[in-house]
């Protein structure tokens, strides 16, 4: 627990830190990976009205423009800054072939607060067991910051680099959720060539209580993508973790999903849609007593 404690005081303070590093040095990259100061220079330098609203809104579209516009996958986190409301479904088929429906999956409302930070809150996700309703019940709540280091657009260096932190509450009023807050940070890495891009997670998980029997899972995935107009084509490798210790292979927890993501559609400003419609399949038997064996996936974002 010691070792853990170290490992996310390290995290924070690189987290809180790095943007005060940007500033003392604004131009440290050539091309368009830009410091937050340069960028607060340039929203300043424009005339975005007088309000607190046409200042914030100018800044968010500002540092959008300094990044890739890749879509989000399914599971795989991007590791761009969004701004968005997003609502999951998981149509999930359970080792004994019964079903469970994950409505909102612990998405929820992105936010960019400032020229590299976004936070997140989500509404409790709920689970749903057709003909079993004593399991029936909400996870916890869900939070997430998101600080992103460097960024280069499709026209320059095509890459995104960022860390963030996630924290699920012990509120759910599911039976057998865990009676402790859990928190999941992670390094998040994503490059491009021309109209096809990839994006990696990398991360654990821990308790601030009992780590002993929730343990401290790796959690990974990996997403592949490639572009065609509005439909982008996407597989992922996903890692789920079954509150157990578990490294790449060999453990439960390991899912492909191929999938379809489709848009942006844009009908106002800056505002946008896009869905995406995917079907995960777990790779062992394992996975499929640990999880499930399969889920239908269908989600909605909406940009702003």
């Amino acid at each position: 627990m010691g070792r853990m404690f170290r490992l996310c005081f390290v995290f924070f303070l690189l987290l809180w830190m790095e943007p005060c590093a940007i500033l003392a040095d604004p131009a440290f990259y050539p091309g368009e990976e830009i410091a937050a100061q340069d960028l607060v220079e340039t929203m300043n330098a424009q005339e975005v009205g007088k309000d607190w609203l046409g200042r914030w809104r100018r800044m968010t579209i500002e540092t959008r423009a300094r990044q890739t516009r890749w879509l989000t996958p399914l599971v795989t986190e991007t590791p761009r800054l969004e701004q968005r409301i997003r609502y999951d479904i998981y149509d999930e088929t359970l080792p004994d072939g019964k079903k469970r429906w994950n409505f909102g999956n612990q998405k929820g409302v992105n936010v960019i607060v400032a020229p590299t930070l976004e936070v997140a809150a989500a509404l409790p996700n709920y689970l749903y067991y057709p003909g079993a309703g004593q399991k029936d019940g909400f996870g916890g709540q869900v939070f997430m910051v998101k600080n992103r280091i460097m960024a280069s657009p499709e026209a320059q260096k095509n890459y995104v680099l960022s860390v963030m932190l996630i924290a699920l509450t012990p509120t759910g009023t599911q039976p057998g959720v865990a009676e402790h807050w859990v928190w999941t940070p992670f390094v998040t890495f994503g490059k491009g060539w021309g109209r096809f891009d990839f994006m990696v997670n990398l991360g654990t998980s821990w308790a601030d209580g009992d780590n002993k029997q929730l343990g401290s899972p790796i959690i990974w995935n990996v997403a592949l993508q490639y572009r065609f107009g509005v439909i982008c084509p996407t597989i992922e490798l996903n890692s789920h973790p079954s509150m157990s210790e578990f490294y790449f292979f060999g453990q439960p927890g390991l899912f492909v999903t191929p999938e379809v993501l489709i848009g942006r559609f844009h009908f106002r400003d800056d505002y946008s849609l896009y869905f995406g419609i995917g079907y995960q399949m777990a790779l062992d038997a394992a996975t499929v007593q640990a999880d499930y064996a399969n889920a239908f996936v269908v989600k909605f974002h909406l940009l702003f």
